[in-house]
């Protein structure tokens, strides 16, 4: 590689080389991600291969940058004749029709790589013939991913399932740009500069995990605040909503009046619950969470990628309810539905849709009754004459039973659902005993203020008697756990059966909600709404009056308009980008799990990298039967050790000037050991009685060394990341 940095390639070089395509390529990609349709990796990957290769070779060659050019567009034209006698002789033995489409199809996806191909080359050209040119692509880089990212906005984050991918992607991103940045520094100054900038640029290698751990601290501290936004459920993340996979008692919250989906059903019902996460975990300072993998029965919480049919329970009591889902600002991939879902098909989206995601679920669902009760068992709870529904009893195999009913052992929870349920002897009965006493003796409250003791459900049944949601569903399933009645928390939205307009509902995040979920062996899991319609005074807060008649009925002419297009998706084979988000979420995951005990994970990371960087390099050599290279691998860990301690060659110095100096200023015995390491690198016959003689020069080198710095001194030297990149042949 010759250019702005002439002369051998080193390591250095190479990597700066491989960092800025790796950027470059990483912009591109996402740019097919954007223009999938237009766009076709395949073809994009391998103009992006020849624009590199070619700027390399008229490199080496040193043309100039007109003839350079009329090469780089030539390039091209002869790629695209070639395959088009390829094409004309794959005719010739069997013509057939279909053959003729060879050429619409290569061209198809020709024609959009051209301008992926030449920013590659003009960037590669002018980066290897134009000195500081990685300073002016890092900010060209910036400019390009503005474009790229130019969509991501107002919570529509389609390049991403999730925010904690684009935002591992984008520290990956920064992280290689800000080594770019060092790495060109360091190069275009040389080597003769002040043991400050050394010490500065030597800890560039570690800024990539440092910028990813940041990142995602930010992320999750962004998360937290965002779950108060969102009524103490929804996250309004940066580019859509979605709900939190685990849900505490917040001492207030707002509410947020995004339009998230559109939603229309068909089936028998009052009222619905759309559900989205269940919270069977519990944990008295964590809250209630999601707890995969303990429930046989556990449904998946994403959308899949063809139809797909669940096990029907065969509960008692329900009947098919067919609902459609038409997201607008939620997370495509989420699963929400009426409970039980009993098939999930994903619809085919039309062309400039103002829906994310649109699809079908059918679900067997109670038919009658409020927050999830037949009006027929509420009669007959309150000793009415309405016949009381078999909903059998809340009997479930025994360690279900005992996750379902844990509640910590809250004993002032306990005596109270003691109280209220007195004189009701069905597990029915109990229940709903509980849920209206919640909603009669408590007020909503956005605002449920902060309790003294750190206990907030307490500070909400026993002191301040208001909350929102969250409160009231916490309480109830406490509550009922504490009386051996298995609840669980299911967190969702809430649809008002009045609101409907031509068969459709809006769902906005005001109507983001928690209600309680009760088992019982014959109906399954039964929703409860414990939540109060009865509001605290002296709090200013409205939810929407009614639905944005005129943004709805836009909405519902696009949808019936389209209505022939609404056809199941077939399941597509996974593709290499999917494989991509799936590693880069478990990725991201581990990446979490690390950074929860960073006081353990940075000490580690930092030993890591200084092996890699200081001990590495010379493994192979320490492990070879070779003497020369054994003795190559000595010498070399000796600079680490001396590079470490601050004593580093001049420029221009020779090894043997270097060790005369050291031995002359530091009283070490560093010239004899050179002398055998020289003798190891230049000398014509080299057996093992060379190789003893530089092991014992080695061993008086070492012995000098350890009388001259002191043991604390010495493992400084070692842990230090001061010219750790420093060249050490």
């Amino acid at each position: 590689m010759s250019g702005p940095y002439r002369g051998t390639v080193t390591a250095q070089r190479v990597l700066l080389f491989l960092l800025r395509g790796l950027a470059l390529y990483f912009l591109l990609f996402h740019a097919f991600l954007q223009f999938r349709g237009e766009l076709d990796l395949i073809f994009l990957s391998v103009a992006f291969g020849l624009a590199v290769l070619l700027a390399l070779w008229q490199e080496r060659a040193r043309l100039r940058f007109l003839p350079a050019l009329l090469c780089a567009a030539a390039l091209p034209v002869l790629v695209r004749i070639l395959f088009f006698l390829v094409f004309r002789l794959a005719m010739r033995p069997a013509p057939e029709p279909s053959t003729d489409f060879l050429f619409l199809l290569f061209d198809k996806d020709f024609f959009p790589a051209l301008l992926p191909y030449g920013i590659a080359w003009l960037f590669t050209f002018l980066y290897l013939r134009l000195p500081g040119f990685a300073f002016f692509e890092v900010g060209c880089n910036a400019v390009l991913l503005v474009l790229v990212f130019w969509t991501e906005a107002h919570y529509r984050l389609s390049l991403y399932p999730r925010l904690s991918l684009f935002a591992l992607a984008l520290g990956a991103f920064l992280a290689v740009e800000v080594l770019v940045l060092l790495l060109s520094w360091r190069l275009e100054q040389g080597t003769g500069r002040k043991g400050t900038l050394r010490a500065l640029l030597s800890f560039a290698w570690l800024a990539a995990p440092l910028l990813l751990l940041f990142l995602l601290f930010l992320l999750g501290k962004y998360s937290e605040g965002a779950v108060q936004a969102g009524g103490g459920l929804v996250k309004p993340t940066m580019f859509r909503f979605d709900f939190s996979s685990y849900v505490k008692l917040e001492s207030e919250i707002r509410m947020s009046e995004e339009l998230v989906m559109l939603f229309r059903k068909e089936g028998d019902a009052d009222q619905y619950l759309l559900r989205r996460f269940v919270l069977g975990g519990f944990d008295p300072r964590r809250g209630f969470f999601v707890d995969k993998g303990k429930d046989p029965d556990e449904l998946p919480a994403v959308v899949p990628d063809g139809a797909e049919d669940f096990r029907d329970p065969g509960y008692s009591g329900r009947s098919p309810v067919t609902q459609e889902y038409f997201f607008l600002n939620f997370d495509p991939t989420s699963l929400v539905a009426v409970n039980y879902p009993i098939r999930v098909a994903p619809l085919k989206n039309w062309k400039s849709s103002s829906f994310l995601r649109v699809y079908r679920v059918v679900s067997k669902a109670l038919s009658e009754g409020e927050g999830g009760a037949p009006a027929a068992a509420q009669e007959a709870a309150r000793g009415r004459t309405a016949p009381k529904p078999d909903y059998g009893e809340p009997r479930m195999e025994k360690g279900l039973a005992s996750y379902y009913t844990d509640y910590a052992g809250d004993l002032k929870v306990k005596e109270l659902a003691e109280s209220v349920t007195a004189g009701e002897a069905s597990a029915l009965g109990r229940t709903l005993a509980i849920r209206d006493y919640l909603k009669e003796n408590y007020l909503y409250s956005l605002k449920p203020g902060i309790a003294a003791d750190g206990n907030q459900l307490h500070h909400f049944l026993f002191d301040a008697r208001k909350g929102y949601c969250s409160y009231f569903a916490f309480a109830m399933a406490l509550m009922c756990r504490s009386l051996g009645i298995p609840a669980r928390v299911a967190v969702g939205f809430f649809v008002d059966p009045q609101l409907e307009v031509l068969g459709f509902y809006e769902i906005r995040a005001t109507q983001a909600h928690a209600w309680v979920e009760v088992y019982f062996d014959k109906a399954g899991w039964v929703e409860f709404d414990p939540t109060t319609e009865n509001l605290a005074p002296d709090e200013e807060f409205s939810f929407p009056s009614g639905p944005d008649m005129e943004r709805l009925a836009k909405l519902i002419r696009e949808i019936i308009g389209n209505q022939d297009e609404l056809e199941e998706e077939a399941p597509r084979p996974p593709a290499a980008s999917d494989a991509a988000s799936r590693i880069a979420a478990q990725a991201a995951l581990v990446i979490r799990l690390l950074a929860r005990v960073w006081y353990v994970t940075l000490p580690v990371l930092y030993l890591a990298c200084l092996f890699c960087v200081k001990l590495l390099p010379s493994l192979p050599g320490l492990l070879s039967r070779r003497p020369r290279r054994r003795v190559k691998a000595w010498h070399r860990l000796t600079l680490v050790a001396l590079y470490g301690r601050g004593w580093v060659r001049a420029a221009g110095e020779s090894r043997l000037d270097y060790a005369r100096r050291l031995d002359a200023a530091e009283g070490l015995s560093l010239t004899p050991w050179t002398g055998a390491y020289l003798a190891a690198v230049f000398s014509g016959a080299y057996d093992a009685a060379h190789l003893e003689a530089a092991r014992a020069a080695r061993d008086a080198f070492r012995a000098s060394y350890n009388r001259r710095v002191a043991l604390p001194r010495r493992v400084l030297a070692a842990l230090s990341p001061v010219n750790a990149l420093r060249r050490k042949r």
